[in-house]
């Protein structure tokens, strides 16, 4: 299989399914302190993804202001599995999630369990990563059983139409740069998870709750999938 066919069959439902089978893993063998150390890995991996955004925000000049962190973004989904809406664009620019890939993977697959813990500190987290001033407040979330994920980004103010659209022009020009697939994105999350469980649980255990992951998630999706994921995983995520 191709590179490029390679990481285009990498999608949402990938991401979500190998963070919610690696939550299964660690409560089986470690309980809540491995519930705990997913916490820790959520917060790793989103800070730094955030941080990622940061580097090529000041590399290109630009500020770490709340409307910038919207702007350096690197996800997006073409394939429609997920909806949003905008809510406000000033005082403060509010969004709506209104259905989400994660949170249907995690229904599809019983892992909300594990994808309310993703939910409660991936956002959150990946604003802090890009600028430790920068706030969200998040009032309500799918994962949690409210009708929409309701983002309220603090200091974020676009003014009217005119100011949106003139960040999401300039955010669309730079896709090529800031974009990543989702083979990457999985790489990095598998990244995160490997070290923090190393880190906070040893060696034995952690190494055994990535395997045990990791073969599950090849039973649904393929062992050539499970061995781009571990290739993927090895290289640098801090780098721009």
């Amino acid at each position: 299989m191709g590179d490029r066919k390679l990481a285009d069959s990498f999608y949402i439902e990938d991401h979500a399914l190998l963070f919610g089978l690696m939550g299964r893993e660690a409560e089986e063998l470690c309980g809540d302190t491995g519930l705990s150390t997913l916490k820790k890995a959520t917060i790793l991996y989103g800070k730094e993804r955030g941080l990622r955004m940061a580097m090529r925000a000041i590399k290109n000049g630009d500020s770490l202001s709340p409307e910038n962190y919207i702007i350096y973004s690197e996800w997006k989904d073409d394939r429609g599995m997920s909806m949003s809406k905008v809510e406000a664009l000033s005082p403060e620019y509010r969004t709506k999630s209104l259905r989400c890939g994660w949170c249907d993977t995690w229904q599809k697959y019983d892992l909300m369990r594990y994808g309310r813990i993703y939910c409660a500190y991936i956002d959150k987290s990946l604003v802090k990563g890009f600028c430790p001033d920068n706030e969200l407040e998040l009032s309500s979330k799918l994962s949690e059983g409210s009708d929409c994920c309701d983002f309220h980004w603090v200091g974020a103010d676009f003014r009217d139409e005119a100011g949106l659209s003139k960040a999401m022009m300039k955010k669309a020009s730079m896709e090529n740069e800031n974009i990543k697939d989702f083979l990457y994105h999985c790489g990095h999350l598998l990244s995160a998870l490997n070290r923090t469980f190393l880190l906070e649980l040893g060696l034995v255990k952690g190494q055994q709750i990535v395997d045990r992951a990791l073969s599950s998630y090849a039973d649904i999706m393929g062992e050539y999938k499970r061995q781009a994921l571990e290739d993927e995983a090895r290289q640098d995520f801090l780098s721009v």
